[in-house]
This record gives C-alpha cells, structure tokens and sequence, in this order.
C-alpha cells in the first residue's frame, strides 16, 4: 500500500495511520511527563502542536516509517509493516552540531558511531551493531510540505539509535543522532531524545 507520491489527494491523507495528516492537531497526555519530568532528557511538547510537515522513509520488504514533525522542534515517528501501524515513537530534537564544512560532515558520516554517547547529562548506549565504532545506517527520506503529491525534498540521513534506562520508568529513553544531507551546502547533524508512546498518550485530530 502506499499513500504517498502516488497521484492521490489530500484527502486521501485519511489512509495514513492514526488519521496522522498535514496540518493535523496532536495533543499529547501530560501525565507521563509531570510523572518523570526530572529523569527525562527532552521537554515534553505542549499541546496542540500541527503537524507541518510528513516525512516517508521506505526501509523495504514492506516497511515503513513517517515523521510527523510539529510546531516545536518534536516529531512522531511510526512504522509500519505491509500498511499495519507498529511502534510509536515521539522525538525532541536537542541542540544540533552544525560541521564546518562539507568535508568536516563526510568525515563524521563515515568515521563510525562509538559505542557511547552523552548530551547533556545523561549518556546513552548504542542500539544499533557491534564493537567500538560501527557504520551509521543510511535513510532516505522525502518531505512533504503542501501536499502528500509532491514532495518538497529529498533527504539522506546517516543514523545511530542509542538508549538508556530511566530510572522507574517502563520504557527507555531513546537518543537519534543523524547527519543530514539535503544538499551540496545543507548539512546538519541533529540530536533528537524521546520514548515510545503508547496510543493513550497521544491524538491526531
């Protein structure tokens, strides 16, 4: 099944999982927040935020996932398999590490994510291959701005997933490190922290 770039209209949009939609309000429960407010290290997002933007990353066999990026600086990340929604994941976006030049972001892209990461306070530890160092895991990504027609742009990301424990909480706090390449002078490399969500803490209206 695919929603996407496919000659459908925005009302079309409806098909995405969880009703998910440009422009789309999602409200988010407080309540997990308030709860571990101290132990987490990203701000929850305040409610409602708009879905302006979808991403489409197509990982074969099937699978896919969409980024809903919202109003401040957050996205809802959800994948799919054969059109069914699986895991549910919010993300922060925590202060980005902007490269010097071109060949600064190559050498990061192709140098290897170490085994630890730390922003902040708090250190995560790889998800994501073995040893010291391992290669990043490249996505292609396609933004939709206006439409779910037309995309807007392209976008290559080189990923690492890092986790770490939360002290009393049933879920891991998760870390996604990526550099982002949209273009021969556009370049970034963004640090975005969450958790998995579970349908009761979030709604797409």
């Amino acid at each position: 099944m695919q929603w996407f770039g496919s000659g459908k209209t925005q009302s079309d949009s409806a098909n995405l999982p969880y009703g998910a939609r440009l422009r789309a309000a999602v409200r988010f429960d407080d309540l997990t927040y308030k709860l571990y407010a101290d132990k987490f290290g990203f701000d929850w997002p305040q409610s409602p935020q708009i879905v302006e933007a979808i991403g489409d990353i197509d990982l074969g066999e099937g699978n896919r996932l969409y980024r809903l990026y919202l109003t401040d600086d957050a996205f809802i990340q959800i994948a799919t398999a054969n059109g069914q929604a699986g895991d549910v994941n919010l993300f922060v976006y925590a202060e980005s590490i902007n490269p010097s030049n071109q060949a600064d972001f190559e050498r990061w892209c192709s140098s290897g994510a170490p085994a630890r990461y730390r922003v902040g306070d708090y250190e995560y530890a790889r998800v994501w291959g073995e040893g010291p160092t391992t290669q990043r895991v490249p996505l292609e990504e396609r933004v939709y701005k206006k439409d779910l027609v037309t995309h807007e742009y392209d976008l290559t990301l080189y990923t690492m997933l890092y986790s770490r424990e939360v002290e009393g909480f049933d879920r891991d706090e998760m870390l996604l490190v990526a550099g982002e390449d949209s273009g021969p002078n556009d370049y970034v490399v963004s640090q975005a922290i969450g958790i998995p969500l579970t349908t009761a803490e979030f709604e797409i209206t």
